[in-house]
């Protein structure tokens, strides 16, 4: 199956146009892009409408998308992959409802297939190896390269024709009442507040093993990293990573240069950060605590890939 080159949405009149192409369309294929990895506060980037025969990019940073909301709730089947995401993406940012969706993913799940993900079944069914390379691409920046619109697209280009194989195969099987029930659920799931958790350093591995002094430095770390992730709109792990949290909680280094030592505290994380993990360390100290026996700190790794890795950057 080649796929055509994508359609970018980024103005009034091509909204218009892509609304007045699909609205006689009986089942539309549906995604969403976020920036939840580079950013404190995400948002929706993109949003990716495909039929049978066309792959459209719409750009809510550019466009009012409004009325393309009453088009996806007016009750025709829109397909998705993992949709609880996207749909509390969708009602968050925009109040819009997915009324009569089918998920792709929960179909496969519950007709035990072996790969759940996007990738597998396109593999699966088209024999083709879909990329990873814009994984983590910021979808908030502007220019999109062609590249990057093309790996968008393929979100949902091969959604329609999964849906009507998964679809009937559920129905042979008697599968199809609990899966549209499924469905229905995952329609009406809310977007969930953003509520921070002052306590959460608990959660982290190796937290148990601090003394109480290090337990100290290690809250004193986590509530002054969300604070200054909200104040630059990044995300916290971006801001100090959490093995450097740990590190710094469990040697509590005195002075600049000992600080700086500690793997993934590099210079941009000291020009952020450097105050807030001096008062941590001063904390510690005023509870009466003696510093650590010396240690070596472990030489640095390279940059964290997750959310919750040890690396902060830029």
């Amino acid at each position: 199956m080649t796929q055509p080159r994508p359609i970018l949405v980024a103005d009034a009149e091509g909204l218009s146009r892509l609304l007045e192409a699909v609205r006689s369309e009986p089942i539309l294929a549906l995604d969403t892009e976020s920036n939840s990895f580079h950013v404190y506060r995400e948002r929706v980037c993109l949003i990716q409408l495909s039929t049978r025969t066309t792959d459209f990019i719409v750009d809510p940073l550019t466009v009012d998308v409004g009325p393309l909301g009453a088009l996806l709730a007016d009750g025709r089947p829109t397909v998705l992959h993992g949709a609880d995401y996207d749909v509390r993406c969708l009602r968050r940012e925009y109040g819009w409802q997915l009324p009569n969706l089918f998920d792709t993913m929960v179909a496969a799940r519950r007709l035990g297939r072996v790969g759940l993900g996007l990738s597998d079944l396109v593999l699966a069914r088209f024999g083709v190896r879909l990329s990873k390379a814009h994984q983590r691409s910021d979808w908030g920046r502007r220019p999109l390269s062609p590249d990057q619109l093309a790996y968008a697209a393929l979100d949902t280009h091969y959604l329609l024709t999964l849906h009507e194989e998964l679809r009937a195969e559920l129905e042979t099987k008697g599968l199809w009442p609990e899966a549209s029930a499924e469905f229905g659920r995952i329609s009406l799931v809310e977007a969930r507040p953003k509520v921070f958790d002052a306590e959460g350093w608990r959660k982290l591995k190796g937290s148990r093993q601090l003394d109480k002094p290090g337990q100290v430095v290690l809250r004193a770390l986590w509530v002054a990293r969300e604070a200054r992730a909200q104040d630059v709109d990044r995300p916290p792990f971006k801001v100090l990573g959490e093995q450097s949290m740990l590190e710094l909680a469990r040697l509590r280094p005195s002075g600049p240069e000992a600080i700086a030592r500690i793997p993934g505290v590099t210079p941009q994380v000291l020009k952020r950060m450097g105050d807030a993990i001096a008062r941590a360390l001063d904390g510690a100290v005023e509870a009466g605590a003696t510093p650590p026996p010396a240690q070596k700190a472990a030489p640095s790794a390279g940059g964290g890939t997750g959310q919750s890795g040890s690396s902060a950057g830029g």
